[in-house]
């Protein structure tokens, strides 16, 4: 889901990697002793995610059938939350694995060209062998609700891994283009269908959105002890304020007799969530982007969203937080990057 676009429903991703891969981490498989189960060329030079291990074919599955099937299964299988516009394609395999892609209106179920994936796959001791590995050095990991742990795939940054404890699956967060994945999940995207512990709901909670002030915006900065990003006032707009479980705060600015709540995307957001090593990820995308990099003042980077082009995000020296700017038109967005307007609210 994209961090600013929690809003309007969906993931976020960065300028376009060409390479694709998902399963689990090798170091993990060795491990565990399981087998990295695909990475499959295409024709234009990318892999992209499909079963094998005489797999079921893909079918496009609503989300009451994914709720059917966690609950026939008996063990929790992770998504990111519906999507209006997309098609839920649902994969299994006989020894397991279950993924579920989200394909864009028009696309065919059983494309070859990849797409956003979870991936939910049987992995014995799967959170201590992520504990592990957070803490090799330079390991990029995010601390999750109910003691989850995601840990960037350094090798396929285009990939997250992430696990709980006690529950013996592993989750693999996939997107076609570089940092989107970690983006998702460190703004607590990751969601779960069935239960992942007795009486236990999703791992995110958000809260119900407020009207705030100016003073209100910079009362939560300094208590939340780190800035907190928005496109500076705007007189006559409301600014609504909402913050999720895992330390993202979403500023929306509402035109002038729209209610706080309303499920209108057409509106410009500008959100700031936790990050490690933002900055480092964001030139990595900047490596690859043909959308668009921003230089800013003081080292700061910006990177267009390669799919999802409404979206900007942003990240500073120093900072474990990432912030990401949302419009409905494309170039406003660019616009309000470029002219500076993004800054922490003080």
């Amino acid at each position: 889901m994209s961090e600013a676009g929690a809003h309007r429903g969906r993931g976020s991703s960065l300028a376009s990697s060409h390479r694709v891969r998902i399963g689990a981490i090798i170091a993990l498989a060795v491990a565990a002793g399981v087998v990295v189960w695909l990475v499959v060329q295409n024709n234009g030079g990318s892999s992209t995610p499909r079963a094998q291990a005489h797999g079921n074919q893909p079918v496009a599955a609503s989300r009451h059938r994914l709720r059917v099937l966690a609950a026939s299964l008996g063990h929790p299988i992770f998504w990111l939350g519906p999507e209006p516009g997309y098609t839920y394609e649902l994969t299994q395999t006989q020894n397991g694995k279950i993924y579920i892609r989200y394909l864009p209106h028009g696309v065919r179920v059983g494309s070859a060209k990849p797409y956003l994936t979870v991936a939910t796959y049987p992995f014995p001791g799967a959170f201590p062998a992520i504990q592990r590995l957070t803490q090799a050095r330079g390991a990029v990991s995010v601390r999750l609700p109910l003691g989850g742990l995601a840990l960037l795939d350094a090798a396929y940054p285009d990939s997250v891994h992430v696990a709980y404890p006690g529950v013996n699956y592993q989750i693999e967060v996939y997107d076609p283009t570089a940092a989107a994945a970690m983006q998702k999940v460190a703004a607590g995207h990751i969601a779960v269908l069935g239960k992942l512990h007795a009486g236990s709901a999703a791992p995110v909670t958000t809260l119900k959105p407020k009207a705030a002030s100016v003073a209100d915006l910079k009362a939560l900065s300094r208590s939340l002890g780190h800035p907190v990003y928005w496109a500076g006032p705007k007189p006559g707009y409301t600014y609504e304020l909402s913050q999720n479980s895992v330390g993202a705060v979403f500023i929306r600015y509402l035109p002038a007799g729209v209610p706080v709540g309303s499920a209108k995307p057409n509106y410009l957001i500008v959100a700031t969530y936790p990050f490690p090593s933002a900055l480092a990820a964001i030139r990595r995308a900047a490596a690859g982007a043909k959308t668009g990099v921003i230089r800013l003042p003081g080292g700061a980077l910006a990177v267009v969203d390669g799919q999802y082009p409404k979206s900007i995000h942003l990240a500073y020296p120093g900072s474990n937080f990432q912030v990401e700017v949302y419009d409905p038109l494309p170039s406003t967005t660019r616009k309000i990057v470029a002219s500076r307007e993004i800054v922490p609210v003080s």
